[in-house]
């Protein structure tokens, strides 16, 4: 995936190192890429907010504007931006929910714990964020952001794309349009059906639910399929 861009706002200069370097052990052991920048101030976020922001982790207790007022300001103008807190002062979770903070970090820092806070916070982007491939209907090409297809099927030797949003007839066959998804993040359950792992809410003994409907899984594919969907899911929990 692309850079995440992050923001430490964080007065205290042992704490904010030690954020980085908590973002520099999960990028090695994710493969990812981040590029962070540390304020020392509230104020300065809000005066200067950086472009494109992905995560903003937000110490509470700062001399000057503290962090759940910069998280209001900062709300104004982004909706988008997961905000983290960092504090020591657990009192005020109820009061982050009200510019819809993503989670708290309790100093001192536990690394099992922001890692998967940061896990999840980077399937979220991932999610937001638009990879588009292109599908045949016919004569036509239509544009396809793959993150919004919740499965895909076989229709009268055709392809019938669902997404969250409408359903597309293709002209291509599953397979082709298997090969345009990525691998990690589609599944093929059954030779006429292909799932988004993401849209997965749960297996029955015969059936992949995806969002509310049942989709055959062959029984030669389920323990397979079972591995990967616990792979795919574990890494954000």
């Amino acid at each position: 995936m692309d850079s995440i861009r992050i923001c430490i706002v964080e007065d205290d200069e042992r704490d904010a190192l030690i954020l980085q370097q908590a973002l520099d052990r999960f990028a090695d052991e994710n493969d990812a890429s981040i590029d962070a920048i540390v304020l020392r101030d509230g104020a300065e976020i809000v005066d200067n907010y950086p472009p494109d922001l992905d995560i903003v982790f937000l110490d509470i207790e700062m001399d000057g504007l503290d962090g759940l007022s910069a998280a209001r300001a900062i709300r104004a103008r982004d909706e988008e931006v997961i905000i983290f807190f960092v504090t020591n002062m657990i009192q005020f979770a109820l009061e982050g929910y009200t510019v819809n903070a993503t989670a708290y970090i309790v100093k001192p820092l536990r690394y099992p714990l922001f890692s998967a806070h940061m896990a999840r916070a980077v399937q979220a982007i991932e999610h937001r964020k638009e990879h588009f491939v292109t599908l045949r209907s016919g004569r036509e090409q239509v544009f396809v952001n793959s993150n919004k297809i919740m499965y895909v099927e076989t229709s009268q030797k055709r392809s019938l794309v669902h997404t969250d949003a409408n359903s597309i007839f293709c002209s291509e066959a599953l397979q082709a349009i298997e090969k345009k998804l990525d691998s990690g993040q589609f599944f093929r359950v059954h030779a006429s059906f292909l799932v988004n792992l993401a849209y997965v809410d749960t297996v029955t003994p015969k059936d992949v639910i995806v969002r509310g409907t049942a989709i055959p899984i062959s029984k030669h594919r389920k323990r397979f399929f079972m591995k990967v969907l616990a792979d795919y899911k574990g890494r954000f929990l």
